[in-house]
């Protein structure tokens, strides 16, 4: 899950043109901040917030987007093992490859779409 911002992030960031996601705080199902809330939202502790998470489309499925990894961060990358992913530490030595993702729940989202957009069917 994406980090959660206080409200008065929120405010600037959504000040500033950034798309937001609120949540109940216990609920947590996330849905785009629109003008349709109040101002007083962001001060209204029952509400949690984030920046809307950065997505891709690939053959018409949206997945999460792939970042820069910092060094000593660790992400998740594609490979040809049977689960398709793994994970590894950024190092000055560590080459990247082609994408990485910050979570393995992020992950699971690309490898799953792209079965889908590979999938061979034996009939």
């Amino acid at each position: 899950m994406s980090e959660l911002i206080s409200g008065k992030e929120a405010k600037l960031a959504w000040a500033n043109g950034e798309q937001l996601q609120v949540a109940h705080a216990t609920i947590q199902e996330w849905e785009v901040l629109t003008d349709n809330y109040m101002l007083s939202v962001f001060d209204n502790g029952s509400y949690v917030f984030r920046l809307k998470p950065k997505t891709i489309t690939l053959n018409g499925i949206e997945v999460p987007a792939p970042f820069e990894p910092k060094e000593f961060e660790v992400y998740w990358y594609l490979t040809d093992s049977d689960i398709g992913y793994g994970s590894i530490e950024n190092r000055s030595s560590t080459r990247v490859g082609i994408a990485a993702w910050r979570t393995e729940d992020e992950i699971k989202q690309v490898v799953a779409a792209l079965r889908k957009i590979f999938v061979i069917n034996n009939q």
